[in-house]
């Protein structure tokens, strides 16, 4: 399951993302937070951020989401273009 909060113009939060332990490291968090990623951008939603902690930001940065300067939890995700 993964979770997302948009304002429908620029703006979205990703809340949740959660994979039964039993199916962890099989590519479905991944899966899950990509469709979400593509859904948000079909709808011009360009600005994706959200909340990690320390033990699953490395998995936030590989799908390309850096984290906040500031050392917040906070993380953001940026189109390449």
């Amino acid at each position: 399951m993964a979770r997302a909060t948009s304002d429908h113009a620029f703006n979205a939060t990703i809340w949740d993302v959660l994979v039964d332990p039993g199916y962890q490291g099989q590519g479905l968090g991944k899966a899950l937070v990509e469709k979400l990623i593509r859904a948000l951008l079909q709808r011009d939603i360009r600005n994706i951020s959200l909340f990690a902690d320390s033990q699953v930001a490395e998995f936030y940065q590989s799908l390309g989401f850096e984290p906040d300067p500031e050392g917040i939890k906070g993380m953001f995700w940026y189109p390449k273009y």
